[in-house]
């Protein structure tokens, strides 16, 4: 593969993407219409840091795709152009045969733009939005035997940087690659309805999210391999490290089926290495995560709650092997979240927020003025039993009321996004 069909792939996260023109002419064919179409601003504003927007869909894969070609379009994204003419071929043939559903989502996206979809010069499986720094997340699984209202909960912290995605200031105009996450709630007519919060790629870029069926999922950048090999983002074939929870989403109704998908699927990565938790409502719950030199793959599955921060997991026998570090870094997270969970009981949802909250990131009042900060940018808490998310969505930093020399994050009240029974 070239170095420049690496580059053109790699700006879908690494910075705006203003990719070549794509020359539509003709007349383009009759909008494919969805049976329920919504937009709605539902958190934030453009004078807050993050504006999040709420997205139904309901029709067919071939609609949604088409929906998602005109989103893209009115926001100014362009089809995406690698070099690699051969590889976009292979790519779009590895959809049809391995993942039918984005494969109609990818014809509809086609059309959508007045292109074929048998045109090599494009890659049709991902579109970027606008794509940005450090990362910090952390999540717990919560079986339904360790909470108070005897669902499956799956509580995720996605924290981000501010700036760029390099973890840099942004430039007069241009936003923050986070600042317009979308909440995707989809009913379509071949695969299992879903909810899930998605940026960067507007047609797989999933970060978090549940199906119909009561599988969750949560992607987490993985440090150690970064820190070990270095980074090598490229275009593969296959699935990209958020298209993976797409798939799954899609595709799979319990941990087992979504072994089988992660193990059976190709991978790749455009910006870094990431590892998954996956949990069912069954009450059971796996970390999947790669090998530095990505020449080998690891299961570790929960047992009662588990959880995962940014570090490899499959590396440690237990929380007594890490590193000892005096930040607030994935190993500290781990330990501070494992401590509050390891002893049992049941936990209420209030219990399960105050624990992601207690490793939360903050505004410590010494950060670097050269870089932009780190802020915990939403927390969701996954209900697989109702298929439902409650979620608060970063606004800002405002004044501390208890301490003139810091801020405190503000966010949104949790808001709730439910799924409809089917046919509804």
């Amino acid at each position: 593969m070239t170095r420049s069909a690496r580059i053109a792939f790699s700006l879908l996260v690494l910075g705006i993407l203003l990719c070549a023109s794509i020359g539509c002419g003709g007349r383009k064919a009759a909008a494919v219409k969805l049976t329920d179409f919504s937009d709605t601003v539902v958190a934030g504003s453009a004078s807050d840091f993050m504006e999040v927007r709420h997205v139904v869909m309901r029709g067919s894969n071939y609609a949604i795709g088409h929906a998602i070609g005109e989103m893209a379009e009115k926001i100014g994204v362009r089809v995406m152009q690698p070099e690699d003419t051969l590889r976009n071929m292979v790519q779009r043939t590895y959809m049809k045969e391995n993942y039918p559903v984005m494969y109609e989502r990818m014809r509809g996206l086609a059309d959508s733009y007045d292109l074929s979809l048998s045109d090599s010069r494009y890659d049709f499986s991902a579109i970027p939005q606008f794509p940005s720094g450090p990362t910090g997340c952390s999540v717990v699984y919560y079986p339904a035997s360790s909470s108070e209202n005897g669902h499956d909960m799956l509580s995720r912290n996605y924290d981000y940087s501010l700036g760029t995605f390099q973890g840099g200031r942004l430039q007069p105009g241009e936003p923050a690659v986070m600042s317009r996450p979308y909440v995707f709630e989809l009913y379509p007519d071949n695969g299992y309805p879903s909810i899930a919060v998605c940026a960067l790629d507007l047609l797989g870029g999933v970060l978090d999210g549940v199906n119909s069926e009561g599988l969750a999922v949560a992607v987490l950048a993985e440090g150690e391999a970064m820190r070990q090999v270095g980074v090598a983002p490229t275009l593969g074939i296959g699935m990209h490290e958020l298209e993976s929870m797409r798939y799954l989403l899609d595709n799979c109704k319990n941990v087992e089926e979504a072994k089988e998908g992660l193990l059976t699927l190709k991978h790749f990565y455009t910006a870094i290495p990431c590892h998954y938790i996956v949990g069912d409502r069954e009450g059971r719950s796996f970390v999947f995560e790669f090998s530095p030199q990505r020449n080998g793959v690891a299961i570790v599955d929960g047992n009662g709650p588990q959880c995962v921060t940014n570090h490899l997991v499959s590396n440690y026998k237990s929380v007594d092997e890490f590193p000892k570090t005096g930040s607030t870094n994935s190993y500290d997270r781990y330990r501070e979240i494992y401590e509050a969970t390891k002893d049992g009981g049941k936990f209420s949802v209030e219990q399960m927020k105050a624990v992601n909250a207690g490793v939360a990131f903050r505004w410590h009042g010494g950060e670097n003025p050269e870089y932009p900060p780190t802020r915990t940018l939403w927390h969701a808490l996954y209900d697989l039993d109702e298929g439902s998310a409650s979620i608060k969505f970063y606004l800002r930093d405002g004044a501390d009321p208890s301490d003139k020399t810091k801020k405190v994050a503000e966010y949104t009240d949790y808001l709730t996004f439910k799924l409809k029974p089917s046919g509804k």
